[in-house]
């Protein structure tokens, strides 16, 4: 798989990578970034070649850590041996190291942090006059999405269920229609002084809700079968997710009564029955295959191979609450890890907002981890607790009290942050990362 657009960025800021290459998505360009386009089982430095000898334009995802990555000098090089125009765009105010600053030397840097709309605007703009493209009126999102958008439909499947939709109503149409011709008897009802006659309407079928996922959105599979009324509200909890599907009724039930069918004679001819409604294909898409077989198992086992074998699935994160909601709420057998552990919370930069590290001196007993950082309940305060597998797996849920808006991504001083987080314990160390939010890690050092 190979785009005109490359997007190359330092692994620890792959978040903000993710979401330019989906801002620039949603603006009609094609990108590939390797956090998504590196396949399972392919070589890593082979596919980035790859794609940036057949890519023309590399937007350069430029920051701290960018700047001291020799991984992106390396793909900087490259490009220009394969004549690809490198477009720095930075997330953060930071002076370019000596080594690119020659390389920048001729190429303007566009500076997302000060304005992200307007920039990503004239970023797109700048594509399209290097790939020859003239410039296009586009709708422009409220804000950035924080997460990869989720994988269109294909035109086939869209296809097979506009098919199923239309035949449906066909044949409920041709189910009212042929009995009435015959001359059946038809239902009143008297309302009143007057008689009103009640028609027949079939309603199309209801969508399907989506399922909770955080950020991202899931995609399902369509099931032409009969009518379906809207599900309830879904409901989320702190720590686990329910899901909610649609439920069936009877035609009766959403239709009201239909007229009674003919009697068949000699003189009176019966209504064929109508067509059966084709079934639309099943999803075929190996990412929800995995998904839901790691979903009906519900077992960490399940849950952790989806993780490793999709890092950049739809349902990623879903997979990851789910794996540390059923260790938070499981009993835990990790007593061999009991001690003092010395613990550092560490948030990066994420654009204009710097980041921050908090430490605290934390206690496991009986597999149960507890530590504080700073006051309980007030601003800058960290309460982490955690429960800790024999194996060494562990889950977190973590309450930060925000003690300023800079650092906190706009959030008022003084407002709750929940957060939960996986980590793995070895004899000595600990490491980990946070699942919601911003890309925060974990990091334990036993005393």
């Amino acid at each position: 798989m190979s785009a005109p657009v490359f997007i190359s960025y330092s692994s620890k800021d792959r978040q903000i990578a993710q979401t330019l290459c989906q801002a620039l998505e949603a603006r009609g360009q094609n990108c590939w970034i390797a956090g998504r386009d590196v396949r399972p089982g392919e070589n890593f430095q082979e596919s980035i070649v790859r794609a940036l000898r057949e890519a023309r334009v590399m937007v350069l995802v430029f920051s701290s850590n960018a700047n001291n990555s020799e991984e992106i000098k390396k793909e900087v090089v490259l490009a220009g041996r394969h004549k690809v125009t490198v477009v720095p765009v930075r997330v953060e105010d930071v002076v370019p190291n000596d080594a690119f600053t020659y390389e920048f030397a001729t190429r303007q840097w566009i500076d997302l942090f000060q304005d992200w709309e307007q920039q990503v605007e004239q970023l797109v703009n700048q594509i399209d006059q290097i790939l020859g493209r003239p410039a296009a009126i586009r709708p422009v999102p409220e804000k950035p999405i924080p997460v990869p958008a989720a994988k269109p439909r294909g035109r086939a499947k869209i296809v097979a269920i506009t098919l199923a939709s239309v035949l449906i109503l066909a044949g409920a149409a041709l189910a009212v229609w042929r009995p009435w011709q015959h001359a059946a008897p038809v239902v009143v009802r008297k309302s009143g002084p007057a008689t009103q006659v009640t028609a027949l309407q079939v309603p199309a079928p209801a969508p399907v809700p989506p399922t909770v996922s955080g950020p991202a959105q899931r995609s399902q599979t369509a099931k032409p079968a009969a009518p379906v009324v809207a599900a309830p509200p879904i409901s989320k909890s702190r720590r686990v997710v329910n899901k909610t599907v649609a439920t069936a009724t009877s035609p009766a039930s959403v239709i009201g009564t239909p007229p009674p069918a003919p009697v068949a004679s000699a003189s009176t001819p019966v209504a064929p029955a109508p067509p059966p409604a084709p079934v639309a294909q099943a999803n075929a898409d190996p990412d929800e295959a995995a998904w839901q077989t790691a979903s009906s198992a519900a077992s960490r086992t399940t849950y952790a191979q989806y993780i490793k074998q999709y890092p950049v699935g739809h349902h990623y994160q879903e997979a990851q609450l789910a794996m540390a909601n059923l260790i938070l709420n499981g009993q835990p057998t990790g007593k061999n890890f009991d001690g003092n552990w010395q613990t550092v919370f560490t948030c990066p930069n994420l654009g204009q907002y710097p980041g921050y590290s908090f430490q605290l001196a934390g206690e496991v007993t009986g597999g149960v981890y507890h530590g504080i950082h700073g006051v309980k309940g007030q601003p800058s305060s960290l309460v982490l607790d955690g429960k800790i597998e024999s194996d060494g797996a562990a889950a977190f849920f973590g309450e930060i009290i925000v003690g300023s808006s800079l650092v906190g991504l706009g959030a008022a001083r003084g407002t709750a942050s929940d957060f939960h987080a996986l980590v793995t314990f070895e004899s000595a160390s600990a490491t980990g990362r946070r699942i919601e939010g911003r890309s925060c890690t974990l990091s334990f050092q036993r005393q």
